[in-house]
């Protein structure tokens, strides 16, 4: 078995509902958004899981002060998730060298992933998972930006502005220099 193997089979699930593939991304326009798999080898090479995620362009923008590339990779994605913590909200690898791989890859893709994609297409479902998702108590800034940028979105600017200077609190370096661009991008006062 290897990942050209599951990498086909999972063509063989994804190319007929509209995803192209670019290496190990696929990518799939789906009105405003943009749904998005990867798969990722582990160091060793012995083992791959699958990150997911939606990209909604708007938000991209508002955050980055860009328009979002061609290709879109899962870590610039507005909701993120790897297939485990939708499968029991824990990590899950297959080993490469296992001959079943490829079909409990695809029956979880399946199961678990297309139906998260399908529930993120639109910006009530991303800040509630977000939310949900309690990415304020965690390090990583870019989650926060993007919660409250859909909060501005959904018209809570008053939310959005007072996230963003409460995170902008405990961010320093080049992450509260973004923070304070995306709250002038949001007219924060």
């Amino acid at each position: 078995m290897s990942e050209k193997f599951i990498t086909a089979r999972m063509d063989e699930l994804l190319k007929p509902l509209g995803f192209s593939r670019h290496k190990g991304i696929w990518n799939r326009r789906t009105g405003s958004f943009v749904d998005v798999v990867d798969v990722q080898v582990s160091k060793a090479n012995d083992a791959m899981t699958i990150n997911a995620g939606v990209l909604h362009p708007e938000v991209h923008r508002k955050c980055w002060a860009a328009e979002a590339p061609p290709v879109i990779e899962e870590p610039l994605c507005t909701v993120r998730a790897r297939i485990g913590q939708l499968v029991e909200d824990k990590d899950l690898w297959w080993q490469l060298h296992d001959g079943g791989a490829g079909n409990d890859v695809v029956e979880k893709l399946n199961r678990y992933v297309l139906p998260f994609l399908e529930r993120m297409h639109s910006i009530d479902a991303m800040e509630k998972f977000l939310s949900e998702s309690e990415v304020t108590k965690q390090k990583y800034p870019l989650p926060v930006l993007c919660l409250a940028i859909l909060k501005n979105e959904r018209g809570d600017k008053t939310g959005a502005c007072s996230l963003l200077a409460e995170f902008g609190k405990k961010t320093v370096g080049a992450w509260r220099t973004r923070i304070n661009e995306v709250a002038q991008r949001l007219q924060c006062s």
